[in-house]
C-alpha cells in the first residue's frame, strides 16, 4: 500500500529472500542468548527532524514565522555556519542539497531563508515525540538523534490492531508538525533499520528478519564509517551481503559492537532497552523571526506555547502553579514574566488570560529575539465536583482566578495571604505570605506548598482586628474607654515569649463600650497592672 503499511497477512505471503548458504556460520547466526521472545517494537524515524525542531506553529496575525511556500535551509553556526546541513522540499528542488556551501546555496535562491541549527530544539523535539508516544504504550525508549521506539504488543487490542495503531501514531505526529516514518518489527534495532530506510513494514514473526533485512543498504545501521568503508571495498553493501560472511572472519576483521548490533537486529541476541523518563518540569525554546517589540503580537505568539503545555499537562494528568517566560533580548538583559496560579491549573485559556495582564504592565527594553517557557513543579490535577445548586450565586468558584488577576495588575506583593502560626501572643499568631489554597478545589493533598488557609474562629474568643500596637487606656482599677467600660466576658491568661526577650503577661477581658462597641482589652500582670486595647470585634 503506497503511503502506509501493508497489512501483516500480505508481509507474510510475500516470497522470502533467503541468502546463500555460507560455507561457515554466518554473522547473523550467533549461538549465544535469544532475545526477549513476544515484543513488537515499534520505530519512529524522523528524517527531516533537523528542519522541524525549528518550525513551530505560530498563532493566527502574529506576523511571525515564514511565508507559505519559503525555501529554508539550516547550517550548523557551531561549526562555522557554511555548509547546509538540511533543506525543505521547496529548496531541493532548485537544486540544492545537504553539504553544499551557502554561497552556492543563495546563488541557485537569492531569497533562501537561512536558519542556525539548534541541538536543545532537537533534543526538544525528539523530547516531545516520546511523550507523544506514551499516548499508546507506557515503554518508550529514546534512540537519539531521531528515533524513538515504543514497544506495542500489549497496545494492539486496544487500538484495534497494527494497521489502525500505526495510523494513530502517524496522524498524532503529523497534528504536531512531524512527518515520520514508522516500521514495526519483533526487535527494535531492525525496525529502526526498516524505518531508517524508509521500508514502512509491519512485521510480526521473527522468522522473516533475515530474509526482509537482506535488501536494506548498510547506510541504516549507522556503523562507524570506518567499518562501512572497508565492507564497501569487498563488495558488501547490504545486510544481506554481510549475512552471507563468514561470522568468524568477520569478528576478527570488524569491531565487536558491529557484530553485536546485526545479532540484536535479527533478533538472536538481547537487546535492552532504557525507558524515556518524562520530566517533572516542562520548558521549550522558541528563536523568533523577525524579532516581536510589540506586547499584543507577543502575547499571541505566545499562545501555541500554552498550548503546547497545556496538552503536555493532559495527557500526563497533571497540572502547574507557577510559569515564567524568559524574553530573550540581543543587548538588553532577558526580561522574565512569572505568572502564579492561585489554583494548579492545566486551562489555556486561564494561562493566556493572566498572561496579557502581565504583559500589558511589561516594559520591554528592546525587541525580544527568542522565547523560553519554564513551568514550576508538576503538581497532581484533580476534577472536583460541581455545586449542584451553585448555578446563578456567587461563591468561591472565582475567587482563585480574581486573585490572579489583582495579582497580576498590582503586582505579587500587593496582594499576599495570610495565615495562623501555633503562638499564644496575639501579635505573633500570624504572618503574610503565599497565597492559601481554597478549600473545594481539590488542594487539599496535593502537596500544599503555599501558605495553609486561616482556621474558622469562633465568635466572642479572638477579634477580628488586632491593632498594629496595644494602645494605654485611661484609669487603673478600671479600664476606661469613651466612658467606663462594662466586661462581659474573661479573663483569659496568656504567658508566653520568655524563650525569645519577648515575655507577655496578660489578662484579656471581652469589653463593651457605652456605644455598644465590643473591644478585646488586657491587664498587664506587673507590678504598675495597666490596661490596653488590643483590639475590636466586627
Amino acid at each position: 500500500m503506497p503511503g502506509g503499511l501493508p497489512s501483516p497477512a500480505i508481509v507474510r505471503n510475500r516470497p522470502r529472500l533467503r541468502p546463500a548458504p555460507p560455507t561457515g556460520r554466518g554473522p547473523g547466526e550467533p549461538a549465544g542468548a535469544v532475545a526477549t521472545a513476544g515484543e513488537l517494537w515499534l520505530a519512529i524515524h524522523l528524517p527531516h527532524y533537523i528542519l522541524e525542531s525549528l518550525r513551530r506553529p505560530v498563532a493566527a496575525g502574529s506576523g511571525v514565522g515564514q511565508a507559505p511556500g519559503a525555501a529554508s535551509v539550516v547550517v550548523d553556526v557551531g561549526r562555522g555556519g557554511k555548509v547546509v546541513c538540511a533543506c525543505d522540499a521547496e529548496a531541493a528542488a532548485a537544486g540544492i542539497v545537504r553539504g553544499m556551501a551557502l554561497n552556492s546555496a543563495l546563488a541557485l535562491l537569492p531569497g533562501l531563508s537561512v536558519l542556525a541549527r539548534s541541538v536543545a530544539a532537537e533534543r526538544a523535539l525528539l523530547e516531545a515525540v516520546a511523550t507523544c508516544a506514551g499516548d499508546f504504550t507506557p515503554r518508550v525508549a529514546f534512540e537519539p538523534p531521531d528515533g524513538v521506539l515504543l514497544e506495542v504488543r500489549g497496545s494492539l487490542k486496544l487500538f484495534g490492531g497494527v494497521r489502525r495503531l500505526v495510523a494513530c501514531v502517524r496522524e498524532h505526529l503529523q497534528s504536531a508538525g512531524v512527518e515520520p516514518r514508522l516500521a514495526i518489527a519483533p526487535a527494535p534495532l531492525a525496525a529502526l533499520w526498516f524505518a531508517r530506510s524508509g521500508k514502512e513494514v509491519a512485521l510480526r514473526s521473527r522468522d522473516s528478519l533475515a530474509s526482509r533485512l537482506a535488501p536494506l543498504p548498510l547506510v541504516c545501521t549507522r556503523w562507524p564509517d570506518k567499518s562501512l568503508e572497508s565492507l564497501a571495498t569487498m563488495g558488501v553493501r547490504t545486510v544481506g551481503d554481510c549475512l552471507r560472511l563468514p561470522r568468524d572472519g568477520f569478528a576478527r576483521r570488524f569491531a565487536p559492537e558491529v557484530l553485536r548490533s546485526l545479532d540484536r537486529a535479527l533478533g538472536r541476541a538481547p537487546d535492552p532497552r532504557a525507558a524515556f523518563v518524562r520530566r517533572e518540569r516542562y520548558m521549550e525554546r522558541w528563536n523568533l523571526e523577525p524579532e516581536i517589540s510589540d506586547t499584543d503580537r507577543l502575547g499571541r505568539t505566545m499562545a501555541p506555547m500554552l498550548d503546547d503545555l497545556c496538552g503536555y499537562l493532559q495527557a500526563r494528568g497533571c497540572a502547574v502553579d507557577a510559569l515564567e517566560f524568559r524574553l530573550t533580548h540581543r543587548d538588553a538583559p532577558a526580561t522574565r514574566v512569572r505568572l502564579r496560579f492561585a489554583e494548579p491549573t492545566a486551562q489555556a485559556g486561564q494561562m493566556a488570560g493572566l498572561l496579557c495582564e502581565r504583559l500589558a504592565r511589561t516594559q520591554l527594553p528592546e525587541p525580544v529575539r527568542a522565547l523560553r517557557l519554564r513551568s514550576g513543579v508538576l503538581l497532581e490535577a484533580r476534577e472536583e465536583a460541581g455545586d449542584l445548586f451553585a448555578r446563578g450565586r456567587c461563591g468561591a468558584v472565582g475567587v482563585p482566578q480574581f486573585i490572579e488577576r489583582l495579582r497580576a495588575r498590582l503586582g505579587a506583593d500587593a496582594v499576599q495571604g495570610v495565615r495562623l502560626v501555633p503562638e499564644h501572643r496575639p501579635e505573633a499568631a500570624w504572618e503574610i505570605g503565599d497565597i492559601p489554597r481554597f478549600p473545594g478545589h481539590g488542594s487539599e493533598n496535593r502537596g500544599n506548598r503555599g501558605m495553609s488557609p486561616i482556621s474558622p474562629i469562633s465568635p466572642g474568643c479572638r477579634p477580628l482586628w488586632l491593632l498594629a500596637e496595644p494602645r494605654l487606656l485611661d484609669g487603673l482599677d478600671w479600664p476606661y474607654c469613651e466612658g467606663r467600660l462594662e466586661i462581659e466576658d474573661g479573663p483569659e491568661r496568656i504567658e508566653s515569649g520568655w524563650w525569645d526577650g519577648r515575655d507577655v503577661r496578660r489578662d484579656y477581658y471581652i469589653a463593651r463600650t457605652t456605644g455598644g462597641v465590643r473591644l478585646w482589652v488586657f491587664r498587664e500582670r506587673r507590678k504598675d497592672g495597666r490596661w490596653f486595647m488590643h483590639g475590636v470585634f466586627g
